[in-house]
């Protein structure tokens, strides 16, 4: 049995520290914008490391990643979050929407320190789900290079040299592309352990939905890339290694069925949380938030952003799930302790 559990009441896309000591996550205010938190794990150090910033306060804070060292986070700062009616629609988070208007930002563990590192939106571009190196050494993103290119454009990975300097501020060197093999969405979910591929969910194949995403490895050497998941119009996503290299953790759709007219999650929306073999076999479904006869059941449920315990013995997810008058869906961090059999 799978023991569910839920943490953080509001907390939405999730990281935990590489020390076991800290997690940090997204919240929304009253005003429906979203500021970056961190916690220790056992809830007696919580802060906000973004409320006060003056310079902050009509944007999205969104996606901390914790650097290696576990001093200091990425995270993705995205203005105009009203023109895109984020506050009024928070699933357009769920999508590639939430890289229009955003930038790269590095912000140290107690909110003194806080630079920027990308200016990518002078031209126009978008960027998403940045991703630290194993050695800390490189950062991953997404850019968009096409806007007008089906419903989300057309997406290239980068990655660049992370470095600070004497003085102690960061700076991104050397940027390199890695172009998709189609003007396809491609999302970056980390790098592979040798640095030197990563883990992404895209839509690569042919005629496939823009909505519909499968899960690759591919290498930064220009190979084939590898294809984990055949989802035949779902979508996969949020793809994390455990810390053992045993398994993959990810989110789907599969087998999730349609829901009733007037609710606040629609099916394109709503997922699970599964495990299954670095090589993409013996897949299975660990949560079943969407079931009724289930004893977590939330009704229709999205179940989004994911880290492992650095020990590998829980995952933390990041919940949504529909509100009973059909408004704003509400949002948590659940923590899912593995059955031992999981945790070899």
């Amino acid at each position: 049995m799978l023991r569910i559990e839920r943490w953080i009441d509001g907390g939405g896309r999730v990281d935990w520290s590489r020390q076991g000591e800290w997690l940090a996550y997204d919240k929304a205010g009253e005003d429906g914008r979203y500021d970056i938190y961190i916690t220790s794990t056992d809830f007696l150090a919580e802060r906000c490391l973004t409320c006060e910033m003056y310079a902050l306060r009509k944007v999205n804070a969104m996606n901390p990643v914790w650097h290696p060292a576990g001093e200091r986070l990425i995270v993705q700062v995205q203005s105009r979050p009203k023109r895109l009616k984020f506050i009024a629609d928070p699933l357009q988070l769920l999508t590639p929407d939430r890289a229009v208007h955003s930038e790269l930002y590095d912000i140290d563990r107690l909110g003194k320190h806080f630079t920027l590192l990308t200016r990518f939106g002078d031209n126009g571009a978008a960027v998403l789900d940045p991703h630290f190196a194993f050695d800390g050494e490189r950062l991953l993103w997404s850019e968009r290079v096409k806007a007008r290119k089906g419903r989300y454009g057309a997406w290239q990975l980068r990655s660049a040299r992370f470095q600070v300097n004497r003085s102690g501020i960061p700076r991104l060197r050397r940027i390199e592309s890695y172009p998709a093999p189609t003007d396809a969405l491609i999302v970056p979910q980390g790098y592979t352990p040798d640095d030197r591929g990563a883990l992404v969910a895209a839509n690569f194949e042919p005629g496939q939905s823009p909505d519909a995403l499968d899960l690759y490895r591919i290498r930064f050497d220009g190979a084939k890339p590898e294809r984990l998941t055949h989802s035949r119009g779902g979508a996969e996503e949020y793809v994390r290694l455990s810390p053992t290299g045993r398994y993959l953790a990810f989110t789907s759709n599969a087998g999730i069925r349609g829901t009733e007219p007037g609710q606040s999650v629609p099916p394109t929306a709503r997922r699970e949380l599964w495990l299954m073999d670095p090589d993409g076999s013996n897949k299975r479904r660990l949560t079943f938030f969407n079931d009724p006869p289930s004893d977590h059941s939330l009704g229709h449920t999205y179940v989004g952003d994911l880290a492992w315990s650095p020990r590998g013995d829980q995952i933390a997810v990041h919940v949504m799930w529909g509100s009973e008058d059909g408004g704003r869906p509400r949002e948590a961090v659940y923590r899912i302790d593995l059955d031992p059999s999981f945790r070899r």
